[in-house]
């Protein structure tokens, strides 16, 4: 019973001494992510073909992401802006290949001429990226946009409407 106490009592000295096996590290943010910012997915989003089409035509858009994980799931979901219909259905999961590499081709239609925009989230695990593609109908030619929105409030104060932005390191 002694010798059972007294190496119970060496274990634990050795433990406060930094003797036992060290717990495995709990997984950190990356480098890259300093307090306050989010880290969108490591995928990029390339729009391979179909911009610019005519009013009530069907176009599809193909569609490359590409990520540094071979075989790697992502979760695609496409949201279009006010007079742009996704006429495929609005979210995909596709799997990358051996190259990090796998194409989506979603199908776009709107009912007027005017410069519209896809918006496209990738999620890869638990991070996810938004990008938002340029989709011509018609004749239209792309417009710049500002860099916020002057807007007044009931109490006669200016305001003005900044979009947001994050960033990507």
């Amino acid at each position: 019973m002694k010798t059972r106490l007294l190496a119970l009592a060496v274990l634990a000295c050795g433990m406060q001494h930094g003797i036992a096996k060290p717990l495995p590290e709990i997984a950190q943010k990356p480098a890259t992510a300093s307090h306050g910012e989010k880290v969108s997915a490591p995928v990029t989003v390339e729009l391979a073909s179909g911009s610019a089409t005519s009013k009530n035509a069907i176009l599809p858009i193909l569609l490359q992401f590409t990520t540094d994980q071979p075989n790697t799931p992502l979760h695609v979901e496409y949201r279009s802006t006010a007079g742009l219909s996704v006429v495929t259905l609005g979210s995909a999961n596709l799997v990358s290949n051996q190259d990090g590499v796998v194409t989506d081709t979603p199908n776009v239609r709107a009912a007027a001429d005017g410069v519209y925009e896809l918006n496209v989230f990738v999620t890869l695990g638990d991070r996810t990226k938004a990008v938002s593609l340029p989709v011509t109908v018609g004749s239209a030619k792309a417009v710049r946009k500002m860099a916020g929105k002057t807007l007044r409030t009931p109490q006669g104060e200016n305001l003005t409407l900044m979009p947001a932005q994050e960033k990507v390191r």
